[in-house]
């Protein structure tokens, strides 16, 4: 009785550090202020033999995206657009939630 209530207790530990772990990064991309719809957003975290894991997701009509159940660290955040790189930049997932709007500019 007391192996299986030190048991259930850990389990419960070990499945709140899982739930606790997964973070969201959210945002909207645009174009001059202007909503970019249809764009791919990748979210590839870092590693230390490089990129080690790989979230992809759309954004909506108003250039909305979310990625969800992300591990906290350091990751490269891509928009392709067209099948063209029109964003790479750097950032830091280290809480429950993160909002990265990416406005893009004509260079």
């Amino acid at each position: 009785m007391r192996n299986s209530r030190a048991l259930a207790f850990i389990s419960g530990l070990l499945l709140a550090a899982v739930f606790a772990a997964a973070a969201d990064l959210s945002g909207r991309v645009t174009f001059r202020g202007a909503p970019l719809a249809g764009a791919v957003v990748t979210a590839n975290l870092i590693g230390e033999r490089g990129p080690a894991a790989v979230t992809v997701s759309r954004t909506g009509a108003r250039g909305e995206y979310v990625l969800r159940g992300l591990r906290n660290g350091d990751y490269i955040l891509l928009v392709d657009m067209n099948g063209r790189r029109v964003y790479q930049g750097r950032i830091a997932l280290t809480g429950p939630a993160l909002v990265k709007n990416v406005d893009l500019q004509p260079r």
